[in-house]
This record gives structure tokens, sequence and C-alpha cells, in this order.
């Protein structure tokens, strides 16, 4: 067993966006998860300039799921709440997902200082 597996892949990395021809409409649940954590998302707290996010992703179905499907949809209701200003400046992303009794999100966002 490796302790540390490293390799760099000389290719250009490709966006959801660029993936998907043709138009794309928002399902039913989608629409029902944009209302419910609107309601819940912080008023009046925005971060500007270039940030770090870290998830923690507490789910009831562990074991079905893909830490990195949860990412895209919490990640465009953060910028339609304003909360920060272009989801391309996360420049640094953390997801853990752990086994919870109920589904729970948390979010930490940090300003990147340099």
């Amino acid at each position: 067993m490796y302790k540390n597996i490293a390799f760099e892949l000389k290719a250009k990395a490709l966006s959801v966006n660029a993936a998907w021809q043709g138009r794309r409409y928002k399902s039913k649940a989608y629409s029902e998860f944009e209302k419910e954590i609107g309601y819940l998302l912080p008023r009046n707290q925005s971060i500007n300039g270039e940030v770090k996010i870290e998830y923690i992703f507490g789910l009831k179905n562990y074991k079905l799921t893909d830490v990195d499907n949860l990412i895209k949809p919490i990640q465009d209701l953060i910028v339609k709440a304003g909360i920060i200003d272009d989801d391309r400046k996360i420049v640094q992303v953390l997801a853990i997902k752990v086994a919870s009794k109920k589904d729970v999100i948390g979010i930490t966002i940090t300003k990147i200082w340099y």
C-alpha cells in the first residue's frame, strides 16, 4: 500500500458548462432545494475577493453519495445569495462527507489574504 501517490495530468480541465451541450433546465428538486437553502443562508454577510471554502456534508445516505456532486449546487446558491461575489474567486475547496443521523451542511468561508 502506498502512503502517497502523486501525478500530473497535462490537460486543460473541463468545466461543467463546457461538458454539457444544449439547454439545461432546473429540476423540481433543485428548485425546492434553492428555495429551502435561500431561507437558511445567512443575510448581510459577504466576503469579497478570493476565498477558500470548507464543506462538511453530514449525510444519512453516506455510502450512496459522491461528495463532489454536492458542491456545485450549494456553491451556486452561496453566490446567488451574495455571500461571495463569484465562484471563480474560490481558490481552494475542501469537501468532507460524514455519516449522520440527519442531513446537514456545514460551511466555512475564509478570505484569502496575500
